[in-house]
């Protein structure tokens, strides 16, 4: 949940998130589903259903963003959300990025707009692999090159990818510990959650 409150602080499309029953032994998070309007429920399909991937397969970004750019309602503002999701999963070293994890709800007429950000699991892991590859047939690790290399794939510039992933940098960088403290991670937990946070490709985007 702090993870979803630090993605809407960079400005991404993620839900709003807060904790309920805090005091207990178990505390409850209540999050505002994308997926229904009302009693009513949102056609919804998960990237690998939209890619047609059986069981466990894999993907790229870049395959998604194909799929946008043929079946989404405002493909420019999808790919350009799916792209910064991409260096924010660099950035905070989510390891739960696999396709199931990225969706689209429908959007009528036959299309799909991307849905909210969910499922977002930073991990201090040694070894920074992503469960979906940035670009094709390209290695799964969590690299700012790559995802740099890859922003034409999502409409974007090189010049405006810098500047915002530079800019997402540093406000992880500044909030990170406080939205961590705020929902109760602090001390040795705080420490050892650390390294998901502060690695080569953060130090790389800062520089930016």
């Amino acid at each position: 949940m702090a993870t979803l409150q630090l993605a809407r602080a960079v400005g991404l499309n993620a839900p709003e998130a807060r904790l309920m029953l805090e005091t207990t032994d178990s505390p409850i998070a209540l999050i505002r589903r994308f997926d229904r309007e009302g009693p009513a429920r949102i056609p919804y399909i998960s990237a690998r259903t939209a890619l047609e991937r059986p069981g466990a397969g894999q993907g790229a970004y870049t395959e998604i963003a194909r799929f946008i750019q043929q079946h989404s309602d405002d493909p420019r503002a999808d790919q350009a959300e799916l792209w910064l999701r991409i260096v924010f999963t660099v950035l905070v070293t989510n390891t739960d990025d696999h396709l199931k994890n990225h969706g689209f709800v429908y959007a009528g007429r036959g299309q799909w707009s991307l849905s909210q950000l969910f499922d977002v699991n930073p991990q201090p892991e040694r070894h920074r692999l992503l469960k979906t590859a940035i670009i094709e047939g390209e290695p799964f690790d969590a690299s700012l090159d790559q995802a740099l290399e890859a922003a034409e794939f999502f409409s974007m510039s090189l010049v405006d990818a810098k500047e915002r992933a530079g800019a997402m940098a540093r406000q992880i960088h500044d909030t990170w510990q406080t939205i961590m403290r705020r929902h109760g991670v602090s001390g040795r937990d705080l420490g050892q959650l650390a390294p998901a946070f502060e690695h080569r490709e953060m130090e790389r985007a800062l520089a930016l």
